[in-house]
């Protein structure tokens, strides 16, 4: 199982060729190995390709932007091939879908063409979870119900956002063992000196929260995940590498403790 880094949480140093090729190589010094590539700007694949490689990095999973999985699926299919994984990860439920069962249908049937085109072309699709599919439509959240209506996608589970929505990170991970190959980790915590509640809740790098890190990681690799990835959205006055590399080295820790005789 590799710990990968979520390059969404530097998307900010990202933005250009320059930005990119100096991200990788201080990603690659933390010791990451592995990155889920999202949230980038204009790059050739060509030269993200070969970027990652010199700098001793995979890229294992993608995000891509939703509108163009509709437009342009062969274009995005090509480039996963010249990085050289066979992963495409669909960023988020467009707005215009958010909010009920019916609007989550029409998701399904508008994207069941370019999800059964990736994996015509023998890539895996993986729709990436935040709270909102865990409204509730007949005793069972919208989250189930895509999985239902979409057996053929995999799930890339954000253990944040399931606990956001009222999950059990751990219980989803079992239930839907054999489509979850990434998983994404941040912590929570909460802020001091607030009153009202939910008002406090802030991501923190991982094991700086109150989530339990340590039975969802010994959960994803008794599940068979193959990449838990570290990502933060909002690194709430933390230099984003350094929130990286707090992660990683927390995570680290954590193995080595568990393993040592």
């Amino acid at each position: 199982m590799n710990v990968a880094a979520q390059l969404y949480t530097v998307r900010e140093f990202t933005q250009t060729p320059q930005g990119i090729a100096e991200t990788l190589r201080k990603v690659s010094q933390i010791g990451y190995r592995t990155v889920h590539c999202s949230k980038m700007g204009p790059i050739d694949p060509y030269q993200l390709r070969d970027l990652l490689q010199e700098n001793n990095l995979s890229c294992v999973v993608t995000h891509i932007d939703p509108e163009r999985l509709l437009t342009e699926v062969d274009r995005v299919i090509e480039e996963h091939r010249i990085y050289h994984c066979d992963s495409v990860g669909m960023s988020i439920m467009p707005e215009r879908y958010r909010g009920s069962y019916e609007g989550l249908m029409a998701m399904v049937r508008d994207f069941t063409p370019a999800v059964e085109r990736i994996l015509d072309s023998g890539l895996t699709f993986h729709y990436h979870n935040h709270d909102v599919e865990f409204i509730r439509y007949q005793k069972r959240s919208l989250l189930e119900h895509l999985l239902d209506a979409m057996p053929q996608a995999n799930l890339l589970v954000c253990c944040y956002w399931v606990q956001v929505g009222g999950g059990d990170p751990i219980a989803l991970l079992k239930r839907y063992q054999g489509r979850v190959r990434h998983v994404h980790l941040k912590d929570m915590a909460c802020r001091a000196g607030v009153k009202q509640t939910g008002e406090g809740r802030i991501m923190t790098p991982v094991f700086e929260g109150n989530m339990n890190y340590a039975g969802i990681i010994d959960c994803c690799e008794q599940t068979g995940v193959e990449n838990i990835i570290v990502e933060q959205d909002r690194c709430n006055g933390i230099d984003p590498f350094e929130c990286l590399a707090i992660s990683y080295r927390n995570i680290q820790e954590y193995l080595q403790k568990r393993n040592r005789p």
